[in-house]
């Protein structure tokens, strides 16, 4: 059964048996919110909401579904992609919801871990996109968790976050917990939405930007690993180059050493194609002055 939770919006479904013998207690796994489902509501599982269905929930009538080998390849099917994005509320989440939903994904939005991993079971989501951190259950333990059920072998995972901060420059968390890809705060938009058309080829038009080589790819990601760490360790620092608008200035020391890192890492053959580190720093220095920007004027 398909239910609507009036409490967020979200869309989830529910396994109980049809039609009910008694009453059944059903739990949103978005916001937790709680309400009882009675006989008298169900009408076999069609049909309009009768006046005894609780008012945090509207039954939403659905076909008899798919089997489930068939589920996201029955010819002629046109279901639209599920994503889940699990991070605290932030500009960041809606930004990574904003895309995907450009791309065409459904999106529902969690704060923690548990919930999480309840929806992608019971909705067999197409996209988990997890914060490392999370509260409660740990988005490497989500990730861990549906990377070994079978019945979420399609599931693809994404991990937001910096991994063994103490290991500077050394992490490949791609490799990691099984996550499918690995992405901080400072990616732009463009290269989120190539992310996603690699996790998913038959995403987006002729317009997209075309998928890079592999070894192009990977030299972006490691600019976003070394100023992941960067910024961590340097927070103060960091702060102050963009409120002063001397970022590179401020922080000459630690570029520098960043740099020498990247390039030892990055065939010269992939560094003549352009700076991706420079590129990446400068991104992020023009996002960070944008949100200040955005402060002040709404204060």
């Amino acid at each position: 059964m398909e239910l609507t939770c009036k409490n967020c919006s979200s869309r989830f479904r529910a396994t109980v048996q049809l039609p009910l013998a008694g009453p059944v207690r059903v739990a949103c796994p978005s916001c937790g919110n709680q309400v009882i489902l009675k006989p008298a509501a169900a009408a076999n599982g069609y049909g309009p909401a009768s006046a005894s269905v609780p008012a945090a929930l509207r039954v939403v009538p659905s076909p008899p579904p798919l089997p489930f080998v068939d589920r996201r390849s029955a010819v002629g099917e046109k279901r639209r992609r599920i994503a889940a994005v699990a991070d605290e509320p932030r500009p960041f989440r809606s930004f990574l919801a904003d895309q995907l939903r450009l791309l065409g994904f459904e999106v529902v939005l969690f704060e923690s871990g548990d919930p999480t991993l309840e929806y992608v079971r019971s909705s067999r989501a197409d996209l988990a996109i997890v914060n490392v951190y999370l509260k409660g259950k740990l988005g490497v333990e989500v990730t861990e968790e549906i990377k070994a059920e079978p019945t979420l072998d399609k599931t693809r995972v994404i991990l937001i976050g910096a991994l063994f901060r103490a290991n500077r420059f050394r992490a490949n968390p791609t490799n990691l917990y099984g996550a499918d890809e690995y992405i901080e705060e400072q990616i732009p938009e463009r290269e989120f939405r190539q992310i996603v058309r690699k996790l998913f080829p038959e995403i987006g038009g002729t317009g997209e930007m075309p998928i890079e080589p592999p070894e192009l790819d990977e030299a972006r990601r490691l600019a976003r690993l070394i100023l992941s760490d960067i910024v961590i360790y340097n927070t103060v620092k960091v702060e102050r180059g963009i409120r002063e608008n001397n970022f590179f200035a401020v922080l000459r020391d630690e570029i520098e050493e960043g740099r020498h890192y990247f390039e030892s890492r990055v065939p010269q053959e992939a560094r003549r194609n352009a700076d991706f580190f420079t590129e990446t720093l400068q991104q992020f220095v023009d996002m960070k002055r944008e949100e200040m920007e955005r402060l002040r004027t709404s204060e």
